[in-house]
């Protein structure tokens, strides 16, 4: 099966939302807004393009650890597997929502400075909670 796969740097626009299912895997979710910008040398001032929004879903230990470090209005570097979803609203209209199930997410640096805690083998960060011991067991 081909995969599209995508990387994305813009910003988180809505609040982290959480989700349990009742098999115990979590998932995470934000949409994520990407805006072109150029600099014109003429007016020497930035010029915004097009937007393009996009759902970013993100699973097990990812989905925990976005939960706990990321907020609305934060700049992330977003790569993982890009698809379509097509659906229909209660009134019958076809739609459609560009989505990513995330591999990877962080912070675009160049919007800000962050501190990492790197977790001993076999132990997650204790910011992280005992939600995320529970899905790092089960890996």
């Amino acid at each position: 099966m081909f995969e599209t796969n995508l990387t994305v740097a813009g910003k988180v626009v809505t609040e982290i939302t959480r989700h349990t299912f009742p098999n115990g895997d979590r998932k995470t979710s934000f949409r994520l807004m990407a805006r072109e910008r150029r600099f014109d040398r003429e007016t020497q001032d930035w010029i915004d393009g097009d937007k393009v929004f996009v759902q970013v879903n993100c699973w097990r230990r990812l989905a925990e650890g976005v939960a706990v470090s990321l907020v609305k209005g934060d700049n992330v570097v977003v790569t993982g597997r890009f698809f379509v979803r097509e659906y229909f609203t209660d009134s019958g209209e076809r739609r459609t929502s560009n989505e990513i199930d995330a591999r990877s997410v962080g912070p675009d640096l160049a919007w800000c400075t962050v501190t990492v805690e790197r977790p001993t083998p076999g132990l997650v960060p204790a910011s992280i909670g005992a939600a995320a011991e529970e899905v790092v067991a089960a890996a």
